[in-house]
């Protein structure tokens, strides 16, 4: 059984509206349900459920990238325990919870196989090396395991794919590499994923360019994004075997409103295909995802947020702001 945790940055369900939402303009399969369209005219409905979950967690405030993907990864509600959102990337007490609790790292801890796909570039690792407060939340994610990360030379092997799934993005920022790495086709993409996926019981994989195009409200963007990420899930979803589980999943809404350049309070919807996809009924927050995966692998994480409540904490110390790079 491999469960495809794929995580796409700042997406929530937004209003049926083509003057705000891009979802409603382009989506002509499963990401119609960005604009609150549950039932799919292609039917593909049938094949998952929709659990819409308050990316707030229970604190005021708009939710934001740090504390939501660290709560997505570890089970623990980051915004409560810190006692209120932060965006960008994780600060101290952020990176104590991933290290102690990061998904990826109670999995190899418990004898089962995971890993982060996303493939670096060396010379974003390099820049990771003199800024290293500029990681990730996944990408302490995955150090955490004690696993190194993928490079791009990783994708040529077959073992990892690169952010942008198509290679478009990666020519932009890095056209040095456009002859080893040439376009790829996203339906192609997603059955290679699942085919990388086999080899491992959880496989997380992180898609953030649209959390880029809802902060610069561009619609030409939206548009590439929707239809880059309808094909790719179509790709994962046909090449699922019978148990295997596919989870979508955010941290915030953002692109299903395009009037506005901020982060939204819309609800995130939870979309699940394959074997598993009634298990995750009930569940509230984000923070919850990650804690039904380990009772379906019989995974005692052994969290206790009280430590991490103890230890006082600024927002100056914690804030880290986001910056443009791409990996």
């Amino acid at each position: 059984m491999s469960i495809i945790y794929l995580f796409i940055d700042g997406v929530g369900i937004g209003k049926n509206n083509a003057e705000k939402n891009p979802f409603t303009r382009y989506a002509h399969s499963i990401m119609q349900i960005y604009s609150g369209k549950f039932h799919l005219d292609n039917g593909l409905h049938k094949k998952l459920k929709v659990y819409p979950l308050d990316a707030s967690m229970g604190v005021e405030g708009i939710p934001q990238s740090a504390t939501g993907q660290t709560s997505l990864w570890t089970g623990v509600n980051a915004p409560k325990v810190i006692g209120y959102h932060i965006t960008g990337f994780p600060g101290p007490k952020l990176k104590s919870i991933i290290y102690d609790h990061s998904m990826i790292k109670k999995f190899v801890e418990n004898g089962y196989k995971a890993t982060l796909l996303n493939a670096y570039t060396p010379k974003f690792l390099k820049k990771l090396e003199k800024l290293p407060r500029f990681a990730s939340a996944s990408t302490h994610v995955q150090r955490a395991s004690g696993q190194e990360l993928f490079i791009v030379d990783d994708i040529l092997q077959k073992k990892a794919i690169y952010m942008d799934i198509t290679h478009q993005i990666m020519h932009e920022y890095y056209p040095e590499l456009k002859e080893r790495f040439p376009i790829m086709d996203p339906t192609q993409r997603g059955k290679d994923l699942v085919e990388i996926a086999h080899n491992y019981d959880l496989v997380i994989f992180e898609y953030f360019l649209s959390d880029k195009a809802g902060h610069s409200q561009s619609f030409e963007a939206a548009r590439f994004i929707i239809e880059t990420l309808e094909k790719f899930i179509k790709g994962i979803i046909d090449s699922l075997e019978k148990d295997d589980t596919l989870i979508i999943i955010s941290d915030h809404g953002n692109l299903e409103d395009l009037s506005t350049k901020m982060h939204t309070t819309n609800l995130v919807p939870l979309i699940v295909v394959g074997n598993l996809k009634k298990e995750f009924h009930h569940l509230n927050y984000l923070s919850d995802i990650p804690l039904r995966i380990y009772e379906i692998y019989g995974i005692q994480p052994q969290i206790d947020e009280n430590k991490y409540k103890s230890e006082p904490t600024s927002l100056e110390e914690e804030m880290i702001l986001p910056t443009n790079s791409i990996y």
